[in-house]
């Protein structure tokens, strides 16, 4: 992949060393440039700290939503995802409403059941799949669980979210493109029944639903696009947190005696894990009017 000859760092978040381990690279950006522009991406990369705190939460210059910048949003798209405050407190309040009603410590207490009771079944095998029969299965079901409503059958739902998230480098890669618009619209169809069918879903989205029953058809379609950006992030990003936190223990075998010797880490042990290697590699903003970032004007 072609750089931008001003940067001294080579970086393709599509190549197979960089999705294995991004972190030299990043490392490698953030000490030399970390504010350049990136041909191939036709963007921005920003990796110093202050620079990327400065752009997730300067709202009048750094935008979510890209009708600020005039362009088209499909309407599928149309979620608290490319909502600016102060656009976004309808339904950024209906759902952290919702969430803080949850009953959370039982929902706990039933992950950590459904965990043991698989555990408990894997451990005399001798060999199995971390993300296959751990992670991806407890991802869905702790969100499903949340959200109070039926998991779709796990191995048509990993197909599902696996092309949804491939699709998200659709501007490295446009053949990811189209699958991804299909995939969003089989999920777009499951969550749109949790909303109208007559068994309407019970924990979070159904406070959602009760609180939102009489609003506008904007909102009302924010929220179902929004119920559906939670349920497929939601799950995504756990099931890759969890498959990152087992992998840091496999490589870090005094981290596991750590914790197993050291009750009171493990209250903080999840967060640190989650910090030290997380879901995801970055993020994305739109510079809404030309802005000094680091130095240089950003546009």
């Amino acid at each position: 992949m072609a750089v931008t000859p001003t940067c001294p760092v080579r970086y393709d978040p599509l190549d197979e060393a960089t999705l294995a381990d991004p972190y030299p690279v990043l490392a490698a950006l953030r000490a030399q440039a970390p504010l350049v522009w990136h041909d191939s991406m036709e963007c921005w990369l920003v990796t110093g700290y202050d620079d990327c705190v400065r752009v997730l939460r300067d709202h009048e210059h750094f935008a979510r939503d890209p009708r600020r910048l005039g362009r088209a949003v499909p309407e599928a798209s149309l979620s608290v995802q490319v909502l600016d405050p102060p656009h976004q407190a309808a339904v950024r309040s209906a759902f952290m409403t919702a969430l803080h009603a949850q009953n959370l410590p039982a929902l706990q207490e039933r992950a950590r059941r459904g965990i043991a009771s698989r555990l408990e079944i894997l451990t005399p095998q001798p060999t199995w799949d971390v993300m296959r029969d751990l992670a991806q299965p407890v991802a869905l079901d702790v969100i499903a669980d949340l959200l109070g409503v039926a998991p779709p059958p796990l191995s048509v739902w990993v197909e599902v979210s696996d092309t949804i998230m491939r699709s998200m480098d659709g501007g490295l890669n446009p053949d990811l493109v189209e699958p991804g618009r299909l995939a969003r619209e089989k999920l777009s169809e499951l969550v749109a029944s949790w909303f109208t069918s007559t068994g309407s879903p019970a924990g979070l989205l159904g406070h959602v639903r009760a609180r939102t029953a009489d609003a506008g058809p904007d909102l009302a379609r924010y929220v179902v696009h929004t119920a559906r950006v939670m349920f497929q992030g939601g799950y995504s990003t756990l099931a890759a947190a969890i498959g990152n936190a087992a992998d840091t223990l496999a490589r870090h075998p005094q981290a596991q005696r750590a914790l197993r010797e050291t009750p009171q880490l493990r209250a903080t042990g999840v967060d640190e894990l989650v910090r030290y290697d997380g879901p995801v590699q970055g993020t994305s903003r739109l510079a809404a009017a030309d802005v000094l970032l680091g130095g240089t004007t950003v546009h």
